[in-house]
């Protein structure tokens, strides 16, 4: 396929972009180079090979979801007046009073 200036202005339209000059001579050579690059990998035999998701293998390991109650620190408890060891207890918020 060769990328010309009908189908530069069409691809322009579509990606609203104005460009001129300089710009416009880049953008076609790398067109023209992306689409030489892609037709030389169409010439690979690639007849019964699998799609993948990976280039390699997956490095994130991740732990089993289980649900954990974590322990409650006494660090926290030292900073609120009012708690019962697990629980805070808060003033109200957002709420008018009548």
């Amino acid at each position: 396929m060769k990328v010309d200036e009908a189908l530069l202005d069409h691809l322009c339209d579509l990606a609203r972009l104005s460009l001129e000059g300089p710009e416009r001579t880049q953008l076609l050579q790398d067109l023209e180079r992306i689409l030489t690059f892609v037709e030389k990998i169409n010439e690979l035999p690639l007849e019964g090979v699998e799609p993948m998701l990976f280039v390699g293998e997956p490095a994130g390991h991740l732990r089993e979801d289980a649900p954990q109650t974590p322990p409650p620190s006494p660090l926290y408890a030292q900073n609120a007046p009012h708690h019962d060891g697990l629980y805070w207890r808060v003033p109200k918020f957002g709420v008018k009073e009548t």
